[in-house]
């Protein structure tokens, strides 16, 4: 893993991509956890970016594209840490806050029309709806689609 290209503040793009869209613009502690996993991957950003690919559900997407998501619950329990940092830094920058054991978005920094982000900030953006559509399933089938132990 590059930790230069994978820190706090892109995980706060990444945060930021989740919260906007999902429903009522915020997720549960749980599921903010499993938006670095997700989307720190380049094999997993692609699939979700692309225009043309289809999400039904993350089963789908882990049956699909099996190389791409089969690494999940490794990527989740390497990027714990940085979630858990990601989320103060988050709440630092006004970005969101945490209400109850949800995590809410307050505003939006990040903007996809601003090229000066970057390219993985921009491919982060860019799968954002697709992720949002993930992560509306039930946190105990994410979880378990995905392998994960708690």
């Amino acid at each position: 893993m590059n930790r230069l290209s994978q820190n706090e503040l892109i995980g706060a793009v990444a945060i930021q991509s989740a919260l906007e869209n999902s429903t009522e613009c915020r997720l549960s502690l749980a599921k903010a956890m499993l938006v670095l996993p997700l989307l720190f991957d380049r094999a997993v950003r692609s699939v979700l970016k692309r225009k043309n690919s289809v999400v039904l559900s993350s089963k789908d997407l882990l049956i699909s594209n099996p190389p791409a998501f089969i690494t999940v619950r490794a990527r989740y329990e390497d990027l714990t840490i940085t979630s858990l940092n990601t989320i103060l830094l988050a709440q630092e920058l006004g970005m969101a806050t945490l209400k109850g054991d949800y995590l809410v978005l307050n505003k939006q920094i990040f903007l996809q029309n601003n090229p000066e982000i970057g390219k993985i900030a921009l491919d982060i953006l860019a799968a954002g709806p697709k992720l949002g559509l993930i992560l509306s399933e039930a946190t105990a089938d994410l979880y378990q689609t995905f392998r994960i132990e708690l």
